[in-house]
């Protein structure tokens, strides 16, 4: 036989093997994406039979779960592994079967066989239906807490499961399931303590001069954390010198206290300085924060520390910044004053406020003695217990200008309201993203403002010469006082 067509030399026969190779790659991949639109990963599916591919074996066990619950045949897993996933019919009579196993090397789970049909004659009502578990509701409504604006109640995750699938369940696994739902959709609370050094780290590498600290016990338990945003540190300087501390339970499986610091800008928003997380509200951990606070901020001339009458404060304040004044709440105080003396209405509160914010010796005395008629101890209580300088204006030490209250902590505690429900390393992350975006939202104001003061103080200046030149002021002759017309 003669040889017509000549034989290829070595490097033309790698150059076709080659061709060879890439063409089965690409036919492999083509098949294996095919296959892979085809796998399910919504347990949500109208039919089960076999064949079908799931993306994972706890997406085949809820799809088989409420496949079960819409047609009302219980079942009862017979063998459970990470090869394979073996149910039969709750009645022993019964001859269904349903096998599923490991779809080849991946963590996808394929039907492999359904034997007969349900032919039991168990009438199973949706009250008790077995399969009806608080962790297969819990993977149902897991996208309802995505939204951090949803409020999803256990009432609301019983009617709707009724109206949904047909199956009645009680309070109490409705609230379960929630449970489970929240930690699937913002994490799991216990796992995000792990987090919290990469977060922290992260912090310091992304914000130039960003300081954190992170304080465990002997055993590597969590205890404190702390850190304050560079840009913070840095725009200190151009804020009123005055701090208002507080503090706000966390509402997380774990609880906590955080602890937060804040100034004023120039445009009189609220600038957060620093944060902290620790076990509660005691002489240690106040102690912690505001040595902290020092380390970072250190202190300015004029500046005082504004906060509620909390002894732990008062403690921290006069250890760490002993040069500093430390007023008090006049709202808290207030209160205290209420609840002491059981007094309250508008006489009281008028005249505290008078005395409080009065600028001249005069006008505080005048108030003074309105609270005197109310009752005869409140002036011992301001002057000696609590102290003129720590709640009035005029015998201030420093200069308290209008923060008179702790308004702007307990602004930013109304605002975290929901965040606080969050897991630890989610807590910090938001906080930081809060931050970030009120600095970027205060830069372009800055940025769009084109007068010598800030948006506000430029509002209220000309209010204020507005209302000058509606009156004149005329003195009358032999009288030490004036007429404004």
């Amino acid at each position: 036989m003669q040889i017509t067509q000549p034989i290829p030399t070595r490097t033309e026969y790698a150059q076709n093997m080659a061709d060879f190779v890439i063409n089965q790659v690409e036919n492999a991949i083509e098949t294996s994406q095919q296959a892979t639109s085809q796998v399910i990963s919504d347990p949500h599916v109208d039919n089960i039979f076999v064949g079908q591919v799931f993306s994972n074996k706890e997406t085949l066990q809820n799809a088989v779960s409420l496949y079960s619950i819409r047609r009302n045949q219980p079942f009862k897993v017979k063998r459970s592994s990470k090869l394979d996933y073996k149910l039969v019919c709750i009645d022993e009579n019964c001859k269904w079967s349903f096998l599923a196993s490991k779809h080849g090397k991946t963590n996808m789970f394929k039907i492999r066989k359904i034997q007969h049909s349900h032919t039991c004659s168990l009438d199973v009502t949706s009250v008790d239906h077995p399969n009806a578990t608080s962790n297969l509701i819990g993977s149902v409504i897991r996208t309802k807490f995505v939204n951090p604006k949803r409020d999803y109640t256990p009432n609301e995750i019983v009617d709707d499961m009724a109206d949904d699938y047909s199956v009645s369940i009680s309070y109490q696994k409705a609230w379960r399931a929630r449970e489970k739902a929240i930690v699937d959709a913002r994490r799991c609370p216990h796992e995000s303590y792990s987090e919290i050094p990469r977060i922290l780290y992260m912090m310091e590498k992304c914000n130039p001069g960003t300081i954190t600290d992170l304080v465990t016990d002997e055993n590597g338990h969590f205890k404190y954390l702390y850190f304050a945003i560079g840009a913070s540190i840095k725009g200190w300087q151009h804020c009123n010198p005055i701090i208002v501390t507080d503090g706000t339970f966390l509402k997380n499986q774990h609880g906590g206290t955080l602890l937060i610091a804040s100034a004023q800008n120039a445009n009189r928003h609220i600038f957060p300085l620093a944060f902290a997380i620790v076990d509660s509200e005691n002489d240690t951990s106040w102690n912690w924060f505001f040595s902290k606070l020092k380390e970072s901020y250190n202190e300015r001339e004029g500046q005082c520390i504004i906060s509620d009458r909390h002894e732990s404060i008062a403690k921290a304040a006069n250890t760490n910044f002993p040069n500093l004044m430390h007023g008090v709440c006049c709202y808290h105080l207030l209160k205290n004053i209420k609840t002491k003396f059981k007094k309250g209405g508008d006489e009281l509160r008028n005249a505290f406020n008078g005395a409080s914010k009065a600028y001249n010796a005069a006008e505080y005395e005048k108030n003074m003695r309105d609270l005197d008629n109310i009752h005869s101890g409140i002036r011992d209580y301001l002057v000696n217990e609590v102290g003129n300088s720590k709640w009035t204006r005029l015998y201030s030490q420093n200069r308290r200008y209008k923060t008179m209250t702790s308004n702007i902590a307990e602004s930013v505690n109304a605002a975290l309201k929901e965040v606080r429900e969050l897991p630890i390393a989610t807590l910090l992350e938001c906080l930081h993203s809060l931050v970030q975006k009120w600095y970027w939202d205060n830069k372009n104001r800055a940025l769009s403002t084109f007068t010598y003061l800030a948006q506000k103080p430029e509002k209220s200046l000309r209010k204020e010469r507005d209302m000058s030149l509606k009156y004149k002021v005329t003195y009358l002759p032999y009288k030490n006082y004036s007429i404004i017309i």
